[in-house]
């Protein structure tokens, strides 16, 4: 899942991983060979969260992020 992947590179990098829970979606995946079932989006979803463990932080939404401007000085 991409959004698995694109965070686990992150993490290799040193980045600290912030992912609102409402910041990311998929498709339903479709039923599989074998008669197993398809899996609504919403819990592929989760799923991605849940397969990165405790090494990112899921926030409830995007609301809970909050960005600032990195201070700069000169010489």
């Amino acid at each position: 899942m991409c959004l698995a992947a694109t965070a686990r590179a992150a993490l290799r990098r040193g980045f600290e991983v912030l992912l609102p829970h409402d910041a990311h979606a998929t498709y339903d995946v479709p039923p599989g060979p074998g008669g197993s079932p398809g899996v609504p989006a919403a819990l592929a979803a989760r799923a991605a969260e849940w397969s990165l463990g405790d090494e990112v932080q899921i926030l409830p939404g995007v609301e809970a992020v909050a960005f600032s401007l990195a201070s700069t000085t000169g010489g």
